[in-house]
């Protein structure tokens, strides 16, 4: 029988990204040759601030198309798919976490994880989001909205809602990085073990030498070119 392992469930090939500035010179902000990543894999991508490491990950959900290359994903091509598609791909296959959190503040914590099921064809609705918000220790503020919530159990409801589609891969873009290191540590813990425990593979992007080293894999970006 062959190894589970040997099929990616993220593929990255020839993958290309600039922009044009103010002056007219083109800025080269992407350039991967090969990037794979495996079921169940967590893996730390690793870059200084403004190197391109949230575009890549814009790039791999699909809410930005490279100038060239492929990025496929359980084996579709994203980078083919028309606009529509893609966000109704990326709601089924893709759970984002933002370093900014992006909880709408007009609605609960339990109301913002919903809402992420919206777009997905398989929403499991809301004995799962009930049940993911008790797991990151908000089972007593599910009706809470965003501004009665501390910064670190903000970040568990973008975990929540990122989680709540059961994607096979989960985006997190310096989850850290608007904590404290208390929170922080709490925070990276909870979102690796929950991938672990539901079989998510887990793609973090970070600058920061104290969320790398809770990762066995660490691939910087600038080797991947």
């Amino acid at each position: 029988m062959p190894d589970v392992m040997d099929k990616s469930v993220l593929e990255l090939h020839g993958v290309r990204k600039s922009y044009r500035e103010d002056d007219g010179a083109v800025l080269d902000v992407i350039q991967i040759g090969r990037f794979t990543v495996g079921p169940g894999e967590q893996v730390a991508l690793v870059g200084e601030s403004g190197s391109g490491k949230s575009t890549l990950l814009n790039l791999i959900a699909g809410i930005l198309l490279p100038d060239r290359g492929e990025i496929l994903l359980n084996g579709t091509d994203v980078t083919k798919l028309a606009e529509a598609a893609r966000d109704r791909f990326r709601a089924a296959n893709i759970g984002y976490v933002f370093q900014s959190f992006n909880l709408l503040q007009g609605f609960t914590a339990l109301e913002n994880v919903l809402l992420g099921q919206m777009f997905a064809s398989h929403g499991s609705g809301l004995e799962r989001a009930t049940k993911l918000l008790e797991t990151v220790g908000l089972g007593k503020r599910l009706h809470h909205k965003p501004r009665a919530l501390s910064v670190g159990e903000q970040q568990r409801v973008a975990i929540a809602r990122a989680l709540v589609n059961e994607p096979s891969l989960v985006l997190a873009d310096e989850p850290t990085g608007s904590l404290d290191a208390k929170n922080g540590g709490v925070v990276l813990q909870l979102l690796r073990r929950i991938c672990a425990e539901n079989k998510h593979t887990l793609l973090v992007v970070t600058h920061d030498p104290k969320v790398q080293e809770q990762f066995e894999k660490v691939v910087r970006l600038e080797e991947l070119s």
